[in-house]
């Protein structure tokens, strides 16, 4: 089997496994072949112990879909013993614009391990529906929030490097877990509150070329999103909290979410490269990044 052969199977056995599409927050992914990673750096050689930095910036459009539960309530107000049953569901959509930047290590010819954080401006519309037997209602509120603080860790592998009519090849993976969290409190002002924290796991497959000082590459992304959310609107009537007005608590879980991804590098200097990419499929995002090694 030729190189080509085998990355185009490698490639199309992972893109099979990941065939389950929702939609959840996803962090930037990066060319697994950048140049300013396996070539030589400031003071080092390639495949040799060396440092990097990557300063990022990064916009996404995001929909966590409707999320559904069902909770027991017995009403106070009459004295049969009576058992009613609501149907709670959710649902967001989001924009989240964030600047951050990467410290990892080139730990061997085909590997690294970095660590991530920054910060998010996030504009955010919660839907909250409550349905009983005989009484529901259905709510929409615009939520924001400035510099939420994000962090994670990572890792990138080559998994198998070869060359098509002399354009090398890469194929490699990247994964990574990042904490976001989120908070607008406005219970003074308008009644309202929201806040999440958001736990991500991704695993993208990638594959990338060599083309003279342009890397273009693209792959596809898997990720798991856990968390938990609260939302208050004192100024919803809701006679089956305790407070009598909405206060919700409850986890998110999603996994096997699917997105693509496709971008290239730059290589400008020795050591230096500018990243440009764009993501859809669970999200619709773009980023731009630049990386130096040392």
């Amino acid at each position: 089997m030729t190189d080509l052969r085998r990355t185009i199977t490698i490639l199309s056995f992972s893109l099979l496994f990941l065939l389950h599409a929702a939609s959840v927050f996803c962090a930037p992914v990066g060319n697994i072949g950048d140049p300013a990673l396996w070539k030589d750096g400031l003071f080092t050689d390639a495949g040799s112990f060396s440092i990097f930095i990557s300063a990022e910036y990064d916009s996404q459009d995001n929909t966590l879909d409707p999320q559904q539960r069902r909770i027991r309530w017995d009403d106070p107000r009459t004295q049969l013993d009576e058992e009613r049953h609501y149907e709670q569901i959710r649902s967001s959509k989001s924009t989240m614009a964030c600047t951050g930047g990467r410290l990892g290590v080139m730990l061997s010819d085909s590997w690294t391990l970095y660590a991530l954080s920054g910060v998010c401006d996030t504009e955010l519309t919660f839907y909250h529906t409550d349905t009983t037997i005989n009484f529901g209602f259905e709510l929409e509120n615009d939520f924001e929030s400035k510099s939420d603080f994000y962090y994670g860790v990572g890792t990138t592998v080559l998994l198998h490097q070869g060359t098509f009519s002399n354009i090398p090849l890469k194929l490699g993976m990247d994964l990574k877990y990042r904490r976001f969290d989120f908070e607008d409190d406005r219970l003074e002002a308008d009644g309202l509150f929201y806040s999440a924290t958001l736990d991500e796991f991704q695993l993208a497959v990638m594959l990338s070329a060599e083309t003279g000082r342009i890397h273009p590459y693209a792959g596809a992304r898997l990720s798991s999103i856990t968390g938990k959310e609260h939302y208050i609107n004192s100024t919803g009537k809701s006679y089956y909290y305790p407070a009598e007005h909405i206060d919700y608590r409850d986890d998110i879980t999603w996994s096997k979410n699917i997105g693509f991804v496709a971008g290239a590098s730059l290589h400008l200097l020795k050591s230096f490269s500018l990243n440009v990419e764009s993501r859809f499929g669970d999200e619709e995002g773009y980023g731009v990044s630049a990386t130096v090694k040392f």
